[in-house]
Order: structure tokens, then sequence, then C-alpha cells
């Protein structure tokens, strides 16, 4: 149990409040069935996952750590997992539950900072950069968070605090469950020298394919000799792969510069086939592409992100730099999703969009060190 009186603030004037970076990501344990275990708090000792049933060929939504020693995971046929763990819990979907109590953790998240970014009902990245709350120390913020968390909603969450955004949400996951873990600036490249590559968000099966090719199994191996061969194996991909392992978020860094600008579309019916999903992209960019046209100015794109919400309603999205909409980045980062991210659900929402600089900041150079 975190208890709020047991989160003692540094004294005043002993953490820095200054313009360093600093990011919280809050990641909720076993969201799905932990929220349904308030209603039967008598199964907390048994196997239990939230999904559809076998018989209309449903799958896991989310599996409580219990089950997850059987080996089963969100994304795996209910029918497997039940092979897996004949005496396995099954409870139906609540969305509106979840969605509840994912309004009161907003409400938590903007006693911190009103900079939240939801990435699905469960996890989000709180950008607390300058922030007065606790004399300015994230950690204390995160321990303060998760405490509420536990007290008002009966919950449990881990998190991860980094100077970086993609490294807080790696480091939410070091001790989860209902833990905490933190990379200090002066930390950041010794975590990530040791650190598997395929935690690297958009290091899926094919780019850890041409990693491995290149001997490239830990961040550390990313060198810079590196750069050239993942340039001609991965394109611009693989300078956003290099970029990360060296803990730099370049492109991100002057967010009130940047925009964004998308659309999606909800699909009449689920979508099994990653080329359906690709001629819905085609049509939606055609409607970005005219909704660009409309700025008062012309564009200075310099990321495309693609979306995708699944059949349970999760939500993933990556995105890489691109001086334009380009239909092959677009299509690239849809099959990365597809293939990294969907574990068998189906897809309901399908988005694209573009971050663009305002036209009186520095054009984006790719100025890569050689």
């Amino acid at each position: 149990m975190i208890d709020l009186d047991d989160v003692r603030l540094p004294a005043s004037g002993a953490a820095r409040q200054d313009d360093e970076r600093k990011f919280i990501h809050v990641d909720m344990d076993s969201f799905f069935v932990s929220v349904e275990l308030l209603q039967a708090p008598w199964l907390r000792d048994l196997p239990v996952a939230v999904g559809g049933s076998a018989a209309e060929r449903g799958v896991i939504s989310t599996a409580s750590y219990q089950a997850r020693q059987f080996g089963i995971k969100s994304g795996m046929a209910t029918a497997t997992a039940q092979r897996l763990c004949p005496d396995l819990v099954l409870l139906p979907v609540h969305f509106e539950r979840y969605e509840q109590i994912t309004h009161q953790l907003d409400a938590i998240f903007r006693r911190y900072t009103n900079r939240v970014e939801f990435l699905s009902l469960d996890e989000a990245t709180l950008d607390v950069t300058g922030q007065p709350h606790c004399n300015g120390s994230a950690t204390y913020m995160a321990m303060q968070i998760r405490a509420a968390i536990e007290q008002e909603l009966h919950l449990t969450a881990s998190a991860g605090v980094a100077p970086l955004k993609y490294l807080a949400k790696i480091a939410s996951e070091v001790n989860k469950p209902n833990g905490q873990f933190v990379v200090a600036p002066n930390e950041v490249r010794e975590f990530l020298s040791t650190l598997d590559i395929r935690k690297i968000p958009g290091v899926g099966p094919k780019t850890w394919a041409v990693l491995d090719n290149l001997g490239c199994h830990l961040c550390g191996d990313v060198t810079h000799d590196k750069i050239p061969a993942l340039l001609r194996y991965l394109g611009v991909h693989g300078f956003y792969v290099w970029e990360r392992c060296q803990g730099k978020e370049e492109y991100e860094e002057k967010i009130s510069e940047l925009r964004s600008v998308g659309v999606e579309h909800t699909l009449s019916a689920d979508c099994h086939e990653l080329a359906a999903c690709g001629e819905q992209l085609e049509a939606l960019m055609a409607e970005l592409r005219a909704r660009l046209a409309e700025l008062d100015e012309e564009p200075h794109i310099v990321r495309n992100q693609v979306k995708l919400k699944f059949a349970d309603f999760s939500i993933a999205s990556t995105e890489a730099p691109a001086l334009d909409l380009c239909p092959e980045v677009v299509s690239g980062l849809c099959r990365r999703l597809w293939d990294t991210k969907r574990q068998g659900r189906a897809v309901r929402l399908v988005g694209v969009s573009v971050k663009i600089r305002r036209k009186e900041a520095n054009r984006l150079q790719l100025e890569l060190p050689w």
C-alpha cells in the first residue's frame, strides 16, 4: 500500500526548478481485470482474464498477473487461453466502467499538469516540466499520483520517470506491477547502453531482423559507424532508431513549435486485413492533403503519424520524420503497427496525421552525425 502521508516531499530548494524536461509515464496494472475485480474481490487470487468468449472467436483484452503465469496475454484467442489454463475465469468487457475510471485518472493527473497525453484507456504520459508541485521533483509527483490512484480508485499503477517521453514509458515497465523506476538525466546513457533494443518504440519484428543482422541487440550496439547501414536498410526509420538509442528526441524538443493536423475514420465494419487498412489510409491522405491546402500558409511538415484503434478500443500510434505527407512512410507506419501492436485484434478506426512546424521556426534538417 502507498500512503500519501509516507510520500514525503524534498526540502524546499532540494530539487531544481529549471527548464529540464521531465516526463512521468503512468501505466495501470492489469487495468480491465483490476476494474472488474473491484466488483468481484473474491476472484483476486485466481487466474482471471477479460475478453470475448471462445464460442464467438473472442480474444483476451487483459489478463491478471496470475493468468499471465500460464502464458496468457492480450490479443490471444480466448480458446487458446482456455487451453493453456482450463481454470481461467473469463469476465466480459465493460468499456463504460473503464472509461469512467479513465476520466477519474485524468482528473488526478491534471492536479499536476495540463499536459496529459493518453496512449490508451490505461496509460498516459504527463509532461511535468517546470511544474511547482513537490518542489519540482517528478519522482515525488509520480509517487503522489500512484498513492492517489490507490487510495481514491483502489487500483494500482506503475510509473516511469525520465527526461525523455519514450524513455519514461520504457521505465514504467521496469518495476511492474505497482512499482516505479526513475532514469535521471545523468543516467540516460548508462540505462540505454544495456537496454534490449526491442524495447525501443518502433522496433518491431522486421526492424529487429535488420538490427540483428547488423549485430545490434542492445541500444549500446547502435554506434555512429552503424548509421550508413541503418539508412541503407531502414531509410529514415533507421535514423529514428539511432536517435532513440542515443537518448535523443530532437524533433520533439520544441513542442510549442509543433502542431498536429490529422483525420481519422471509424470503419463501418471491423477490419481484419492490412490491405483494407491501406486503402482507407489512401482515402484519408487525400482528405488530409485537402485540409492542409486550406491552411493560411504552406505547412512545413516534420513528421507523419498513423493511428489504429482496435476492437477492444485500445489505441496504438507511431510516427516517423518526414518532410511531406509521404505514402511510403504512412504505409510503413501502418505495417509497423499491424505487425507489432495488433496482436490478432480487428481494427475499428484508422487515422493519419502530420506534425507541422510554424514557419518562423527553424526548418528541420536531418543532420546526421558522421
